[in-house]
């Protein structure tokens, strides 16, 4: 089993910082003050995203299928009361020269390895697509 530990610091009011090893991370601090940085949901949607590419450059590598670009948008809708994330989506934008099979089987693989991802989906349905750009 592994384990994680991340430790978040009020910085001031508008402003928090995660460290782990050796990396910080700016964060925002002030409910619905864009400026103050990531807010934490913002912050949880960046996980899902990063997540779910670095599980995708593993199992290309595994697969030797080159991938030349990958980026991936998330978003989420959230209500009022409770204030809860009700949907999460994202669509994955890929470039590379593997036929769409090959590629979809990928994300698939990718999908069922993200950490963040599968985690995250147990909480909030999560649903998401692909594109070549």
């Amino acid at each position: 089993m592994q384990s994680y530990k991340v430790r978040v610091r009020r910085m001031d009011p508008y402003h928090a910082q995660a460290k782990v090893r050796d990396f910080s991370l700016a964060l925002g601090a002030r409910r619905a003050d864009p400026a103050a940085g990531f807010n934490p949901v913002e912050t949880l949607l960046s996980a899902v995203g990063d997540c779910l590419l670095t599980s995708l450059d593993h199992v290309a590598e595994g697969s030797r299928v080159q991938i030349a670009e990958a980026s991936v948008e998330v978003e989420a809708e959230r209500q009022e009361k409770p204030p809860i994330l009700t949907h999460i989506r994202y669509l994955l934008c890929l470039r590379s020269d593997a036929p769409d099979e090959r590629l979809a089987h990928l994300i698939e693989l990718a999908t069922a390895h993200s950490t963040v991802l599968q985690t995250v989906s147990r909480a909030v349905p999560v649903e998401g697509t692909w594109q070549r750009v």
